[in-house]
Formats: structure tokens, C-alpha cells, sequence
């Protein structure tokens, strides 16, 4: 499997001026979107995770996904447009977290290049209200891949103060309840490399194993090496996006991408792994 998670940062990588509607900003950052999608076709990417990633709160729904309204400004809906256009046909889903910068509907999605079977979404954080930025979901997609059927948990947690621990404990909990062994689980952690969250991570079994961490299996080197450019807030560039996958399976290869073309604030990871 050819993985990739990118958090987009929800259309900040571009102003919206004065004299932009919703059609002319959206033409200004499709270059944006078109960097990233090219990287898509350029590895035959399998599945790709995407937090924040938004749409027009004011633009209309015109298209329904597993009972989620979707609208035209949909950023993972405009990649798969732009992947079709390069011949390549793409699944996706998508749902809505909370209200972001106070015009976009912010939220988590996959891209698959297999029929997307069943989808779920589920609020793991405290709160569960679309007006406060704390307002954490996680989204699950099945696919077919062969003979494996493989959940795809796309994840965007709150920080250590915020609920971390818990978040994350009630996403170990919702997986043992779906009961399948094969899954994925790759997002915006917000937790760095080698703090006492991401030992709660790597060191919490599900069905008896431990999570893989990717990166640090591929790269044993450079094991906190960023994918985070820091910001006003934090200051700091780490690295808070994981792509973790049960033990027993293999990693290929990893690397972090999108770290000389900016196209959000954090940069992706991408990663070939094997399920034995």
C-alpha cells in the first residue's frame, strides 16, 4: 500500500482578497491543489489522508457521500476532480469537524483508489460542537483491497492539554468495537516525537499488538525529524503527522514530502508498507 497524509490547513495558504469571490479564490489555489494531486499520480498513491480540509460554509451541496452534504469547494472533492482529469479515478469521502477562520466548513477526508465500502465518523473529543475549534472527529472508510478488507481511520487530535490521551484511547476503543485487525491510522497527531503521548501511542496494543510508526522504521536516523513548520503559536517546527499500521506488518520505505514546495503549513508523510 502507497500511503499519504497531508494536513491542507483548510485554504490559508492563500489570501482572500477584497475583491475575491468564492470562484476566483478557489481558481487563485488550484495550483496549490494541482502540486499535490500530481504527487498523487506521480507515486500511484493508494490511500490519502487529509485533515483540514474544508469547504465553503455559504456554498450550496449539490452531492450526497454516506449522508454527508458535499459541496462544489470541497477540497478533497476539487483533488479527485483533478486527479480524474489526469486519468486517474479516485473514491473519496469526507466530513465535517467544526467551522474554521469563520467561513469553512473544516474537516477530515480520504482519497482511495478503491470503492470506498462503508464510512463512519465519530466525535472522540470532549466537545462535539461545530463552533469551537476543539471539536475533534475521526473518520472511517472500508475498502477491498484483494482479499483484505482495511479500515482507513483518518485522525486529527487536539493537543496534550486539550484531551490527547483520552481522544486517543477512544479511538483504540472504537477499533476494537468495529473488530477488524487490518487497519491504517494516519493524521495530524499534534503530539511531537518521543513525547510521553506518543509512548502512549506506540506502546497501547490493539488486538495485542503494537502500533508501527513508518517513518521512525523507515528512517531510524532522523526519528523526529518535522513535518510541522511551526507557526505564531507553537514556534516550533516538529514532527506531529504519523502514519502507524499494526505490528507484524512491513514498511517499505517513508519520507516526508512537500518539504521544498509548500502547498500547507505542515508538510506530508508518505510511506509503502506491506500487509503480511
Amino acid at each position: 500500500m502507497k500511503i499519504l497524509t497531508l494536513n491542507l490547513h483548510t485554504y490559508q495558504e492563500l489570501s482572500w482578497e477584497k475583491e475575491d469571490t468564492l470562484c476566483s479564490f478557489l481558481k487563485k489555489y488550484r495550483p496549490i491543489q494541482e502540486t499535490v494531486a500530481n504527487f498523487i499520480t506521480e507515486k500511484n498513491i493508494d490511500f490519502a489522508f487529509f485533515q483540514e480540509a474544508g469547504q465553503y460554509i455559504d456554498d450550496e451541496a449539490d452531492m450526497e457521500l454516506f449522508g454527508v452534504l458535499i459541496k462544489k469547494s470541497n477540497h478533497v472533492r476539487i483533488l479527485s476532480d483533478i486527479l480524474f482529469e489526469q486519468g486517474r479515478n479516485y473514491y473519496f469521502t469526507w466530513d465535517v469537524s467544526h467551522y474554521g477562520f469563520g467561513v469553512w466548513e473544516e474537516g477530515l477526508g480520504i482519497l482511495s483508489k478503491y470503492p470506498i465500502v462503508e464510512f463512519e465518523s465519530r466525535y472522540v473529543s470532549r466537545k462535539d460542537d461545530l463552533n469551537t475549534f476543539y471539536s475533534r472527529k475521526i473518520i472511517r472508510a472500508r475498502v477491498c483491497v484483494g482479499n483484505n478488507i482495511t479500515d482507513l481511520y483518518c485522525t486529527h487530535f487536539n493537543w496534550k492539554e486539550a484531551g490527547f490521551a483520552q481522544e486517543f484511547l477512544n479511538l483504540v476503543n472504537w477499533i476494537e468495537e468495529v473488530g477488524n485487525d487490518s487497519f491504517v491510522i494516519a493524521g495530524d497527531f499534534n503530539i511531537p516525537y518521543g513525547s510521553e503521548e506518543y509512548l502512549l501511542v506506540i506502546n497501547t496494543k490493539i488486538f495485542g499488538k503494537r502500533l508501527i510508526d513508518a517513518w521512525v522504521v523507515a528512517n531510524p536516523e532522523k526519528p523526529a525529524q518535522p513535518t510541522f513548520r511551526g507557526d505564531i503559536l507553537s514556534k516550533e517546527s516538529e514532527r506531529i503527522d504519523y502514519i502507524f499500521i499494526p505490528e507484524g506488518w512491513e514498511v517499505k520505505d517513508s519520507e516526508i514530502v512537500f518539504d521544498k514546495e509548500r502547498v500547507s503549513d505542515h508538510m506530508g508523510v508518505f510511506c509503502k508498507v506491506l500487509n503480511k
